[in-house]
């Protein structure tokens, strides 16, 4: 489908552009609203252990570390972003319909993984074209994110009661069906609103200038570290809540206290980090990751539980904002999407995933308690390399 918009920008065209990605999130987030707090549930169910589950997210989050930056590098060189988008959109839906058709174990493993990986992939090519076409006058970038983050949030409270009704194994349908309509969402995606406007690609020899920095690696170790302390949450929080006689609507809402709390950070206090600055927005974040998962460790009593997911605005939204603004003070601004996808991979996707899979066998043997204080300690970790953050770095371009 053509769907040119290039020509002339009207509001009408505008509401248009804006409604079509804002439903193409949708379907990315509704996924993910399943996902995140009952996915490991369904596997569980189909005979996988906690190890096994471990292997399957983290496996897929080091392929995103591996082959994440030459999707990255082929997608920014393609000369119609909507071709991309398409593809990993098509593998995303494969991926989903995979889980509700695989005869065998193995088969439903590599859907599973297929699925998490193609995600991963998937917001941050469609963020880098939301930007550009926020830079082209055709949207506002904040207002389009935040759907997703709404979608998220719907998704896990109505998920939660629905699961709660007719049982987890609806888990993989729905996630199937969120798939699908993302892909035939970006069937619909307008031709020329998120493309380069006539600006050269990176080339690869540039990219190696931000690892070659001491100042990008120690931010990269600190937003990978904190972020990565959220991998037995992120895989592993449904199947202890369930043991401790949460409902699934109860467990829905555990989640949603953490994306509501997001949510108020993302779109409340981006001038407040704007003037706290990257190194101190890093520094909380990771001081918020220690606390958060020493405490949830022990298990403290569901209103407590509650109070805790209040943190994830700071573990995850603030640690997320200290990155943005570092790479947007520090990065060349034809290496910020680069810098992007290099802080989504090789930092947070390669701690998250390496965590997740150490996490599962630490949970088999030991239990829930010390796999969240292994969480804690990776935030003591990145606490102090945020503070060498602030320490080296002058607050200015790393080059020109």
């Amino acid at each position: 489908m053509n769907n040119d918009l290039s020509t002339e920008q009207t509001p009408s065209k505008s509401r248009f552009v804006s409604v079509i990605y804002a439903g193409f999130y949708g379907g990315q987030f509704v996924l993910l609203g399943i996902q995140l707090p009952f996915f490991a549930g369904w596997l569980f169910q189909k005979g996988f252990s906690t190890a096994e589950i471990g292997l399957i997210t983290g496996a897929s989050l080091i392929a995103r570390l591996l082959l994440g930056p030459f999707v990255a590098f082929w997608a920014d060189h393609q000369h119609d972003e909507r071709r991309s988008l398409r593809i990993m959109s098509f593998l995303f839906a494969l991926g989903g319909v995979g889980l509700i058709l695989a005869p065998t174990k193995i088969l439903i493993g590599a859907a599973a993984a297929l699925i998490i990986w193609t995600f991963g992939m998937l917001v941050p090519l469609t963020d880098t074209a939301v930007l550009r076409a926020d830079r082209n006058g055709w949207v506002n970038y904040g207002q389009v994110r935040a759907a997703g983050s709404a979608y998220f949030l719907v998704t896990t409270i109505l998920g939660g009661a629905l699961l709660g009704q007719v049982g987890v194994s609806a888990a993989a349908p729905v996630m199937a069906i969120a798939a699908v309509a993302a892909f035939g969402i970006s069937l619909l995606l307008p031709k020329g609103v998120g493309g380069r406007g006539g600006a050269k690609p990176v080339s690869w020899r540039e990219a190696p200038k931000l690892l070659s920095s001491p100042v990008f690696l120690t931010v990269l170790i600190a937003a990978g570290l904190t972020q990565g302390a959220h991998a037995v949450y992120y895989a592993f929080s449904f199947l202890r809540w369930e043991v401790l006689g949460y409902s699934t609507l109860t467990i829905g809402l555990l989640w949603a206290t953490g994306v509501i709390a997001e949510i108020v950070l993302l779109t409340r206090a981006r001038g407040i980090a704007r003037r706290m600055g990257p190194a101190t927005l890093l520094i909380i974040g990771a001081a918020a990751a220690t606390v958060r998962w020493f405490f949830v460790a022990l298990e403290p009593p569901l209103p407590v539980l509650f109070l805790l997911q209040t943190l994830h605005a700071l573990t995850f939204a603030a640690t997320y904002l200290g990155t943005i603004e570092f790479l947007d003070r520090a990065s060349p601004l034809r290496l910020v999407n680069t810098g992007m996808t290099l802080m989504s991979t090789t930092g947070i996707g390669a701690f998250t995933g390496l965590a997740t899979v150490i996490a599962g066998y630490v949970w088999q043997a030991g239990g829930a308690g010390p796999a969240y204080l292994m969480m804690s300690s990776m935030g003591a970790i990145a606490v102090i390399c945020a503070f060498m953050v602030a320490r080296i770095w002058d607050g200015g371009k790393l080059f020109e």
